[in-house]
Protein backbone atom coordinates (compact mmCIF):
# COMPACT_ATOMS: atom_id res chain seq x y z
CA UNK A 1 0.00 0.00 0.00
CA UNK A 2 2.72 2.37 0.39
CA UNK A 3 3.25 3.31 -3.14
CA UNK A 4 -0.28 4.30 -3.76
CA UNK A 5 -0.64 6.49 -0.44
CA UNK A 6 3.02 8.02 -1.54
CA UNK A 7 1.52 9.09 -4.79
CA UNK A 8 -1.18 10.60 -2.86
CA UNK A 9 0.88 11.99 -0.10
CA UNK A 10 3.15 13.43 -3.39
CA UNK A 11 0.21 15.94 -4.34
CA UNK A 12 -1.29 17.01 -0.87
CA UNK A 13 2.23 18.31 -0.23
CA UNK A 14 2.19 20.24 -3.73
CA UNK A 15 -1.52 21.40 -3.93
CA UNK A 16 -0.04 24.05 -6.66
CA UNK A 17 1.40 21.52 -9.00
CA UNK A 18 -0.64 20.63 -12.06
CA UNK A 19 -0.20 17.42 -10.65
CA UNK A 20 2.10 14.98 -8.51
CA UNK A 21 2.97 13.28 -11.67
CA UNK A 22 5.33 16.24 -12.80
CA UNK A 23 7.50 13.83 -14.90
CA UNK A 24 5.43 13.18 -17.52
CA UNK A 25 5.55 16.11 -20.15
CA UNK A 26 2.18 17.46 -22.04
CA UNK A 27 1.92 18.02 -25.37
CA UNK A 28 -0.80 20.76 -24.96
CA UNK A 29 0.93 23.87 -25.25
CA UNK A 30 -1.16 25.07 -21.38
CA UNK A 31 0.46 21.96 -19.79
CA UNK A 32 4.25 23.52 -19.60
CA UNK A 33 3.69 27.23 -20.71
CA UNK A 34 2.61 30.03 -18.20
CA UNK A 35 0.14 32.12 -20.31
CA UNK A 36 0.70 35.63 -17.74
CA UNK A 37 1.63 34.00 -14.58
CA UNK A 38 0.34 35.27 -11.17
CA UNK A 39 -2.70 37.26 -12.34
CA UNK A 40 -3.17 41.28 -11.71
CA UNK A 41 -6.44 41.40 -13.59
CA UNK A 42 -9.29 42.45 -11.09
CA UNK A 43 -12.10 39.40 -10.57
CA UNK A 44 -14.88 41.88 -11.41
CA UNK A 45 -12.76 42.34 -15.09
CA UNK A 46 -12.18 38.43 -15.57
CA UNK A 47 -14.29 35.93 -17.71
CA UNK A 48 -16.15 33.78 -15.26
CA UNK A 49 -16.34 29.94 -16.74
CA UNK A 50 -18.66 27.86 -14.66
CA UNK A 51 -18.26 24.57 -14.17
CA UNK A 52 -21.19 22.63 -12.15
CA UNK A 53 -20.73 18.81 -11.73
CA UNK A 54 -21.27 15.94 -9.47
CA UNK A 55 -18.45 15.81 -8.16
CA UNK A 56 -17.60 13.69 -4.80
CA UNK A 57 -16.33 15.01 -1.61
CA UNK A 58 -13.14 13.16 -1.81
CA UNK A 59 -12.44 14.24 -5.29
CA UNK A 60 -13.30 17.67 -5.10
CA UNK A 61 -9.65 18.74 -4.02
CA UNK A 62 -8.27 16.94 -6.96
CA UNK A 63 -10.71 19.38 -9.12
CA UNK A 64 -9.86 22.22 -7.04
CA UNK A 65 -6.15 22.05 -8.05
CA UNK A 66 -7.10 21.99 -11.74
CA UNK A 67 -8.38 24.93 -11.33
CA UNK A 68 -6.62 26.99 -9.41
CA UNK A 69 -3.87 26.18 -11.52
CA UNK A 70 -5.36 27.17 -14.60
CA UNK A 71 -6.46 29.79 -13.49
CA UNK A 72 -3.55 31.31 -12.67
CA UNK A 73 -2.21 30.20 -16.17
CA UNK A 74 -4.96 32.03 -18.01
CA UNK A 75 -5.31 35.27 -15.93
CA UNK A 76 -7.94 36.74 -18.08
CA UNK A 77 -10.26 33.67 -16.70
CA UNK A 78 -11.87 32.83 -13.40
CA UNK A 79 -13.20 29.33 -13.40
CA UNK A 80 -15.53 28.96 -10.68
CA UNK A 81 -16.65 25.35 -9.74
CA UNK A 82 -20.54 24.33 -8.10
CA UNK A 83 -21.01 21.05 -7.04
CA UNK A 84 -24.21 19.77 -7.55
CA UNK A 85 -25.64 17.50 -5.01
CA UNK A 86 -28.01 15.85 -6.47
CA UNK A 87 -28.32 13.13 -9.19
CA UNK A 88 -26.95 13.33 -12.77
CA UNK A 89 -30.43 13.39 -14.10
CA UNK A 90 -31.25 16.02 -11.65
CA UNK A 91 -28.57 18.23 -12.44
CA UNK A 92 -29.93 17.56 -16.14
CA UNK A 93 -33.14 19.48 -14.91
CA UNK A 94 -31.91 22.16 -13.49
CA UNK A 95 -29.80 22.89 -15.77
CA UNK A 96 -32.82 22.87 -18.20
CA UNK A 97 -34.70 24.84 -16.04
CA UNK A 98 -32.06 27.73 -15.93
CA UNK A 99 -31.89 27.89 -19.88
CA UNK A 100 -34.79 30.69 -20.22
CA UNK A 101 -33.66 33.25 -17.43
CA UNK A 102 -29.60 32.51 -18.67
CA UNK A 103 -28.97 30.46 -15.83
CA UNK A 104 -26.86 27.89 -16.57
CA UNK A 105 -22.97 26.91 -16.51
CA UNK A 106 -20.52 27.09 -18.77
CA UNK A 107 -19.69 23.69 -18.87
CA UNK A 108 -21.43 20.75 -17.30
CA UNK A 109 -21.19 16.70 -16.55
CA UNK A 110 -23.44 14.95 -18.56
CA UNK A 111 -24.59 11.53 -19.62
CA UNK A 112 -24.90 11.48 -23.66
CA UNK A 113 -29.03 11.08 -22.97
CA UNK A 114 -28.41 14.65 -20.92
CA UNK A 115 -26.36 16.28 -23.97
CA UNK A 116 -28.88 14.91 -26.74
CA UNK A 117 -31.77 16.76 -25.13
CA UNK A 118 -29.35 20.08 -24.66
CA UNK A 119 -28.52 19.69 -28.44
CA UNK A 120 -32.16 19.57 -28.95
CA UNK A 121 -32.75 22.73 -27.10
CA UNK A 122 -29.69 24.57 -28.91
CA UNK A 123 -27.71 25.30 -26.09
CA UNK A 124 -24.78 22.42 -26.85
CA UNK A 125 -21.66 24.15 -28.07
CA UNK A 126 -20.26 21.81 -31.29
CA UNK A 127 -16.99 21.46 -31.10
CA UNK A 128 -15.22 20.05 -34.15
CA UNK A 129 -14.02 23.57 -35.13
CA UNK A 130 -12.29 23.85 -31.22
CA UNK A 131 -10.94 20.18 -32.01
CA UNK A 132 -9.20 20.95 -35.15
CA UNK A 133 -8.35 24.30 -34.91
CA UNK A 134 -4.95 24.95 -36.55
CA UNK A 135 -4.11 27.52 -33.55
CA UNK A 136 -2.08 25.61 -31.13
CA UNK A 137 -3.14 26.97 -28.42
CA UNK A 138 -6.86 25.64 -29.29
CA UNK A 139 -7.15 23.07 -31.32
CA UNK A 140 -5.61 19.46 -30.07
CA UNK A 141 -2.53 18.73 -31.15
CA UNK A 142 -1.70 15.48 -33.19
CA UNK A 143 -0.73 13.52 -30.54
CA UNK A 144 -3.23 15.04 -28.14
CA UNK A 145 -5.86 13.08 -31.16
CA UNK A 146 -4.23 9.76 -30.74
CA UNK A 147 -3.54 9.65 -26.99
CA UNK A 148 -7.42 10.42 -26.06
CA UNK A 149 -8.82 7.07 -26.56
CA UNK A 150 -10.69 6.56 -29.52
CA UNK A 151 -13.86 4.72 -28.39
CA UNK A 152 -14.24 7.72 -25.08
CA UNK A 153 -13.96 10.39 -28.00
CA UNK A 154 -16.03 8.84 -30.64
CA UNK A 155 -19.20 8.91 -27.96
CA UNK A 156 -18.86 12.58 -28.51
CA UNK A 157 -19.63 12.23 -31.64
CA UNK A 158 -22.66 9.66 -31.57
CA UNK A 159 -25.93 12.27 -31.42
CA UNK A 160 -28.77 12.84 -33.80
CA UNK A 161 -26.72 15.77 -34.94
CA UNK A 162 -23.55 15.69 -36.81
CA UNK A 163 -20.69 16.65 -34.82
CA UNK A 164 -19.05 16.50 -31.52
CA UNK A 165 -21.18 17.79 -28.57
CA UNK A 166 -19.14 16.45 -25.77
CA UNK A 167 -16.10 15.71 -24.59
CA UNK A 168 -14.72 12.40 -21.98
CA UNK A 169 -14.17 13.13 -18.23
CA UNK A 170 -15.02 10.29 -15.99
CA UNK A 171 -15.30 7.13 -17.83
CA UNK A 172 -16.30 3.81 -16.77
CA UNK A 173 -17.07 -0.19 -17.88
CA UNK A 174 -18.51 -2.92 -16.45
CA UNK A 175 -16.14 -6.22 -15.64
CA UNK A 176 -16.95 -9.60 -14.31
CA UNK A 177 -16.04 -10.21 -10.50
CA UNK A 178 -15.39 -13.68 -10.01
CA UNK A 179 -14.79 -15.29 -6.86
CA UNK A 180 -10.79 -16.54 -6.62
CA UNK A 181 -11.08 -18.33 -3.35
CA UNK A 182 -14.16 -20.98 -5.04
CA UNK A 183 -13.17 -20.91 -8.71
CA UNK A 184 -9.50 -20.61 -9.23
CA UNK A 185 -8.06 -24.40 -9.88
CA UNK A 186 -11.54 -25.86 -9.60
CA UNK A 187 -11.99 -28.84 -12.05
CA UNK A 188 -15.19 -29.50 -13.02
CA UNK A 189 -15.85 -32.61 -15.37
CA UNK A 190 -17.11 -31.44 -18.94
CA UNK A 191 -15.71 -27.76 -18.64
CA UNK A 192 -12.33 -26.42 -19.98
CA UNK A 193 -11.47 -29.29 -21.20
CA UNK A 194 -11.24 -30.86 -17.95
CA UNK A 195 -8.84 -28.78 -16.72
CA UNK A 196 -8.68 -26.45 -14.40
CA UNK A 197 -10.58 -23.37 -14.40
CA UNK A 198 -8.85 -20.08 -14.12
CA UNK A 199 -8.23 -16.56 -15.74
CA UNK A 200 -7.98 -17.38 -19.05
CA UNK A 201 -11.30 -19.43 -18.73
CA UNK A 202 -13.00 -16.55 -17.36
CA UNK A 203 -11.36 -13.82 -19.99
CA UNK A 204 -13.13 -15.80 -22.60
CA UNK A 205 -16.27 -16.77 -21.49
CA UNK A 206 -19.18 -16.48 -23.50
CA UNK A 207 -23.09 -16.85 -22.78
CA UNK A 208 -23.24 -19.87 -23.85
CA UNK A 209 -20.92 -21.37 -22.18
CA UNK A 210 -22.20 -19.99 -18.83
CA UNK A 211 -25.69 -21.24 -19.00
CA UNK A 212 -24.94 -24.07 -20.97
CA UNK A 213 -21.44 -26.20 -19.72
CA UNK A 214 -20.24 -24.03 -16.73
CA UNK A 215 -23.18 -23.60 -14.66
CA UNK A 216 -24.71 -27.05 -15.03
CA UNK A 217 -21.14 -28.78 -14.04
CA UNK A 218 -21.56 -26.18 -10.68
CA UNK A 219 -24.39 -27.04 -9.66
CA UNK A 220 -24.01 -31.01 -9.85
CA UNK A 221 -20.69 -30.32 -8.33
CA UNK A 222 -22.45 -28.13 -5.33
CA UNK A 223 -24.59 -31.57 -4.80
CA UNK A 224 -21.83 -33.80 -4.43
CA UNK A 225 -20.15 -31.32 -1.11
CA UNK A 226 -21.18 -32.21 2.22
CA UNK A 227 -23.79 -29.43 3.83
CA UNK A 228 -20.94 -27.19 5.10
CA UNK A 229 -18.85 -27.17 2.72
CA UNK A 230 -21.22 -25.94 -0.31
CA UNK A 231 -19.70 -23.33 -2.51
CA UNK A 232 -23.47 -21.94 -3.24
CA UNK A 233 -24.61 -20.07 -0.34
CA UNK A 234 -28.37 -19.77 -0.40
CA UNK A 235 -28.77 -17.83 3.39
CA UNK A 236 -29.92 -14.54 1.44
CA UNK A 237 -33.10 -14.23 0.13
CA UNK A 238 -31.81 -13.77 -3.27
CA UNK A 239 -28.93 -16.18 -4.78
CA UNK A 240 -27.45 -17.40 -7.78
CA UNK A 241 -24.62 -18.71 -9.85
CA UNK A 242 -23.92 -15.20 -11.59
CA UNK A 243 -24.99 -11.80 -11.12
CA UNK A 244 -25.46 -8.68 -13.29
CA UNK A 245 -26.25 -5.19 -11.93
CA UNK A 246 -28.03 -3.46 -13.92
CA UNK A 247 -31.26 -4.41 -16.14
CA UNK A 248 -30.91 -2.23 -18.56
CA UNK A 249 -27.03 -2.40 -19.94
CA UNK A 250 -27.46 -5.83 -19.95
CA UNK A 251 -30.36 -5.75 -22.31
CA UNK A 252 -28.35 -3.22 -24.05
CA UNK A 253 -25.21 -5.04 -24.51
CA UNK A 254 -26.91 -8.41 -25.39
CA UNK A 255 -28.63 -6.59 -28.16
CA UNK A 256 -24.98 -5.02 -29.25
CA UNK A 257 -23.34 -8.41 -28.90
CA UNK A 258 -25.76 -10.11 -30.55
CA UNK A 259 -25.98 -7.53 -33.32
CA UNK A 260 -29.80 -7.95 -33.17
CA UNK A 261 -31.03 -4.07 -32.99
CA UNK A 262 -31.56 -1.53 -29.77
CA UNK A 263 -31.78 1.89 -30.95
CA UNK A 264 -30.90 4.18 -34.29
CA UNK A 265 -30.87 7.65 -35.30
CA UNK A 266 -31.08 8.84 -38.66
CA UNK A 267 -28.99 12.17 -38.63
CA UNK A 268 -30.39 13.47 -41.74
CA UNK A 269 -32.99 14.25 -39.50
CA UNK A 270 -32.18 13.68 -36.08
CA UNK A 271 -35.01 11.25 -35.96
CA UNK A 272 -34.53 8.40 -33.57
CA UNK A 273 -35.48 5.21 -33.34
CA UNK A 274 -36.73 1.91 -30.94
CA UNK A 275 -35.42 -0.88 -33.06
CA UNK A 276 -35.52 -3.83 -29.80
CA UNK A 277 -39.01 -4.95 -30.44
CA UNK A 278 -37.37 -7.84 -32.94
CA UNK A 279 -37.72 -12.01 -32.65
CA UNK A 280 -34.05 -12.26 -31.98
CA UNK A 281 -33.71 -10.34 -29.18
CA UNK A 282 -37.27 -11.94 -28.09
CA UNK A 283 -35.06 -15.04 -28.14
CA UNK A 284 -32.45 -13.67 -26.17
CA UNK A 285 -35.05 -12.92 -23.43
CA UNK A 286 -36.16 -16.36 -23.46
CA UNK A 287 -32.77 -17.87 -22.74
CA UNK A 288 -32.25 -15.70 -19.82
CA UNK A 289 -35.73 -16.41 -18.51
CA UNK A 290 -34.88 -20.02 -18.72
CA UNK A 291 -31.57 -19.04 -16.68
CA UNK A 292 -32.84 -17.03 -14.19
CA UNK A 293 -35.81 -19.91 -13.84
CA UNK A 294 -32.55 -22.58 -13.11
CA UNK A 295 -30.67 -20.34 -10.86
CA UNK A 296 -28.23 -19.15 -12.93
CA UNK A 297 -28.55 -15.69 -12.96
CA UNK A 298 -30.02 -12.74 -11.15
CA UNK A 299 -30.25 -9.13 -11.50
CA UNK A 300 -30.88 -5.82 -9.66
CA UNK A 301 -34.09 -5.85 -10.67
CA UNK A 302 -35.24 -9.23 -10.00
CA UNK A 303 -33.48 -9.25 -6.98
CA UNK A 304 -35.61 -7.07 -4.81
CA UNK A 305 -33.58 -3.70 -6.14
CA UNK A 306 -30.97 -4.71 -4.23
CA UNK A 307 -27.45 -4.34 -5.85
CA UNK A 308 -25.95 -7.61 -6.74
CA UNK A 309 -22.63 -6.88 -4.98
CA UNK A 310 -24.57 -7.58 -1.98
CA UNK A 311 -25.02 -10.82 -2.37
CA UNK A 312 -21.53 -11.95 -4.05
CA UNK A 313 -19.71 -10.35 -1.21
CA UNK A 314 -21.87 -12.21 1.29
CA UNK A 315 -21.02 -15.22 -1.46
CA UNK A 316 -24.38 -16.10 -2.47
CA UNK A 317 -22.98 -15.54 -6.02
CA UNK A 318 -20.33 -17.00 -7.27
CA UNK A 319 -19.94 -13.81 -10.03
CA UNK A 320 -21.12 -9.71 -10.14
CA UNK A 321 -21.32 -7.75 -13.27
CA UNK A 322 -20.89 -4.32 -11.89
CA UNK A 323 -19.23 -0.78 -13.00
CA UNK A 324 -15.24 -0.06 -12.98
CA UNK A 325 -16.40 2.86 -11.00
CA UNK A 326 -17.87 1.04 -8.08
CA UNK A 327 -15.16 -1.56 -7.65
CA UNK A 328 -14.70 -0.96 -3.94
CA UNK A 329 -18.68 -2.40 -3.70
CA UNK A 330 -17.32 -5.83 -4.91
CA UNK A 331 -15.41 -5.95 -1.62
CA UNK A 332 -16.61 -6.39 1.76
CA UNK A 333 -14.10 -6.09 5.12
CA UNK A 334 -15.95 -7.83 7.34
CA UNK A 335 -15.70 -11.12 4.87
CA UNK A 336 -12.94 -10.22 2.65
CA UNK A 337 -12.23 -12.98 -0.60
CA UNK A 338 -9.59 -12.94 -3.41
CA UNK A 339 -12.08 -11.28 -6.16
CA UNK A 340 -10.98 -12.12 -9.73
CA UNK A 341 -11.11 -9.62 -12.38
CA UNK A 342 -12.58 -10.71 -16.44
CA UNK A 343 -14.06 -9.03 -19.14
CA UNK A 344 -18.09 -9.70 -18.96
CA UNK A 345 -19.72 -12.81 -20.47
CA UNK A 346 -20.08 -12.27 -24.61
CA UNK A 347 -21.82 -13.72 -27.65
CA UNK A 348 -20.52 -17.22 -29.28
CA UNK A 349 -18.54 -16.68 -32.11
CA UNK A 350 -19.40 -12.98 -31.89
CA UNK A 351 -16.72 -9.92 -30.55
CA UNK A 352 -16.67 -8.81 -27.51
CA UNK A 353 -18.17 -5.77 -26.46
CA UNK A 354 -18.68 -3.84 -23.03
CA UNK A 355 -20.70 -0.44 -22.39
CA UNK A 356 -18.97 2.71 -22.28
CA UNK A 357 -20.41 4.57 -18.81
CA UNK A 358 -19.19 7.70 -16.89
CA UNK A 359 -20.27 11.36 -17.26
CA UNK A 360 -19.11 13.36 -20.08
CA UNK A 361 -18.61 17.17 -20.55
CA UNK A 362 -20.84 19.21 -22.53
CA UNK A 363 -20.15 23.14 -23.00
CA UNK A 364 -23.31 25.22 -23.20
CA UNK A 365 -23.48 28.20 -25.51
CA UNK A 366 -24.12 32.22 -23.85
CA UNK A 367 -23.54 33.48 -26.97
CA UNK A 368 -20.38 35.06 -26.02
CA UNK A 369 -16.81 33.01 -27.94
CA UNK A 370 -15.03 33.99 -24.86
CA UNK A 371 -16.74 32.37 -22.65
CA UNK A 372 -16.66 29.15 -24.73
CA UNK A 373 -12.98 29.66 -25.79
CA UNK A 374 -12.04 29.42 -22.22
CA UNK A 375 -14.62 26.81 -21.07
CA UNK A 376 -12.65 24.64 -24.00
CA UNK A 377 -9.17 25.42 -22.83
CA UNK A 378 -10.25 24.39 -19.11
CA UNK A 379 -11.43 20.87 -20.75
CA UNK A 380 -7.67 20.90 -22.06
CA UNK A 381 -6.56 21.69 -19.23
CA UNK A 382 -8.71 19.71 -16.76
CA UNK A 383 -7.40 16.28 -19.16
CA UNK A 384 -4.21 17.41 -19.98
CA UNK A 385 -1.49 14.92 -19.63
CA UNK A 386 -0.62 15.30 -16.29
CA UNK A 387 -4.04 16.09 -14.91
CA UNK A 388 -5.58 12.86 -16.24
CA UNK A 389 -3.00 10.50 -15.28
CA UNK A 390 -3.41 12.35 -11.30
CA UNK A 391 -7.47 11.82 -12.05
CA UNK A 392 -7.30 7.90 -13.65
CA UNK A 393 -4.56 7.81 -10.35
CA UNK A 394 -6.75 9.07 -7.26
CA UNK A 395 -10.53 8.93 -8.70
CA UNK A 396 -11.08 5.52 -9.35
CA UNK A 397 -12.14 6.46 -12.96
CA UNK A 398 -10.50 4.53 -15.84
CA UNK A 399 -7.60 6.88 -17.55
CA UNK A 400 -8.91 8.77 -20.79
CA UNK A 401 -5.20 8.54 -22.64
CA UNK A 402 -3.43 6.30 -22.99
CA UNK A 403 -0.54 7.98 -21.90
CA UNK A 404 -2.04 7.37 -18.32
CA UNK A 405 -1.92 3.31 -18.73
CA UNK A 406 1.75 3.85 -20.13
CA UNK A 407 2.94 5.93 -17.65
CA UNK A 408 5.26 4.45 -14.67
CA UNK A 409 3.54 5.71 -11.93
CA UNK A 410 -0.04 4.21 -13.04
CA UNK A 411 1.30 1.00 -13.21
CA UNK A 412 3.73 1.23 -10.44
CA UNK A 413 0.47 1.85 -8.55
CA UNK A 414 -1.61 -0.78 -9.93
CA UNK A 415 0.81 -3.04 -9.01
CA UNK A 416 -0.73 -5.87 -7.38
CA UNK A 417 1.62 -8.09 -6.07
CA UNK A 418 2.44 -4.67 -3.64
CA UNK A 419 -0.60 -5.39 -1.73
CA UNK A 420 -1.60 -8.12 0.08
CA UNK A 421 -4.53 -10.72 -1.12
CA UNK A 422 -7.93 -10.45 -0.40
CA UNK A 423 -7.97 -6.80 0.45
CA UNK A 424 -9.43 -3.77 -1.62
CA UNK A 425 -6.31 -2.37 -2.78
CA UNK A 426 -5.37 -5.15 -4.51
CA UNK A 427 -8.82 -5.34 -6.34
CA UNK A 428 -8.90 -1.65 -7.42
CA UNK A 429 -5.01 -2.59 -8.69
CA UNK A 430 -6.27 -5.36 -10.09
CA UNK A 431 -9.51 -3.99 -12.00
CA UNK A 432 -7.48 -1.02 -13.26
CA UNK A 433 -4.77 -2.99 -15.17
CA UNK A 434 -7.58 -5.00 -16.28
CA UNK A 435 -9.26 -2.26 -17.90
CA UNK A 436 -6.38 -1.82 -20.65
CA UNK A 437 -7.96 -4.91 -22.33
CA UNK A 438 -10.62 -3.65 -22.85
CA UNK A 439 -10.27 -0.34 -24.26
CA UNK A 440 -11.17 -1.33 -27.48
CA UNK A 441 -14.08 -3.36 -26.73
CA UNK A 442 -16.27 -0.48 -25.12
CA UNK A 443 -19.28 0.72 -27.07
CA UNK A 444 -22.17 3.14 -27.27
CA UNK A 445 -25.78 3.73 -28.23
CA UNK A 446 -27.10 5.93 -30.39
CA UNK A 447 -28.26 9.28 -28.24
CA UNK A 448 -31.20 11.35 -29.51
CA UNK A 449 -34.13 12.57 -27.46
CA UNK A 450 -36.37 9.87 -26.18
CA UNK A 451 -33.43 7.39 -26.01
CA UNK A 452 -33.43 8.08 -22.42
CA UNK A 453 -36.71 6.42 -22.14
CA UNK A 454 -35.52 3.41 -24.65
CA UNK A 455 -33.35 2.31 -21.74
CA UNK A 456 -35.62 3.20 -18.77
CA UNK A 457 -38.08 0.79 -21.36
CA UNK A 458 -35.56 -2.33 -21.93
CA UNK A 459 -34.59 -2.26 -18.69
CA UNK A 460 -38.30 -3.43 -17.20
CA UNK A 461 -38.13 -6.30 -20.22
CA UNK A 462 -34.55 -7.52 -18.95
CA UNK A 463 -36.09 -7.76 -14.91
CA UNK A 464 -39.39 -9.35 -16.20
CA UNK A 465 -37.14 -11.34 -18.60
CA UNK A 466 -35.14 -12.40 -15.26
CA UNK A 467 -37.92 -12.61 -12.83
CA UNK A 468 -39.20 -15.86 -11.56
CA UNK A 469 -42.35 -17.41 -12.72
CA UNK A 470 -44.58 -20.04 -12.57
CA UNK A 471 -46.80 -19.62 -15.51
CA UNK A 472 -46.56 -22.13 -18.76
CA UNK A 473 -44.50 -21.64 -21.54
CA UNK A 474 -47.37 -20.55 -23.13
CA UNK A 475 -48.54 -17.54 -21.05
CA UNK A 476 -45.24 -16.37 -20.65
CA UNK A 477 -44.23 -16.05 -23.75
CA UNK A 478 -47.24 -14.11 -24.06
CA UNK A 479 -46.68 -11.60 -21.45
CA UNK A 480 -42.92 -11.43 -22.49
CA UNK A 481 -44.77 -9.81 -25.94
CA UNK A 482 -47.02 -7.95 -23.91
CA UNK A 483 -43.50 -6.35 -21.92
CA UNK A 484 -41.86 -5.74 -25.44
CA UNK A 485 -44.96 -3.31 -26.66
CA UNK A 486 -45.44 -1.63 -23.26
CA UNK A 487 -42.07 -1.08 -22.75
CA UNK A 488 -41.89 0.39 -27.73
CA UNK A 489 -45.32 2.44 -26.50
CA UNK A 490 -43.60 4.10 -23.61
CA UNK A 491 -40.51 4.68 -25.88
CA UNK A 492 -42.08 5.83 -29.04
CA UNK A 493 -44.32 8.39 -26.90
CA UNK A 494 -40.87 9.82 -25.41
CA UNK A 495 -39.27 9.89 -29.17
CA UNK A 496 -42.54 11.44 -30.20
Amino acid sequence: MKKKLMIVSCFAAAMLMASCAGTETSTTSADTTSQGGASSIPDDQKITITYKSVTGKNLQPYLDNYISTFNEAYPQYKVVSEIYSGSYNQLESDTISGFAAGNYPDLVQAYPDHVADYIAKGKAVKLDDYINSTDSEIGLSAYDKTDYITNFMNEGNDYQTEGYYSVPNSKSTELMFWNKDVLNGLVLPGVNGGKALGQSYFDNLTWEELFDVFCPAIISYNDTLAADKKILKTDQAYHSIFAYDSDDNLFITLAEQYGYGYTSVDKSTGKGSADFVNDDMKGVMKTFHKAAQNGYIISKGSAGGNYTNTYFTKQNTLFSVGSTGGVKYQYDSANPIDVGVARIPHAANKDAKVILQGPSICILDHNDSERTKGAWLFWKWMTNKSNSLNWALNSGYMGIRNSCYESSDYQTSNDETEFDTKTLDRLMARSNTYTQNILDETFTSPVFVGSSACRTAVSGVMTFALTKSNDDDATWNAALDSSFNDAYTTAQKAIA
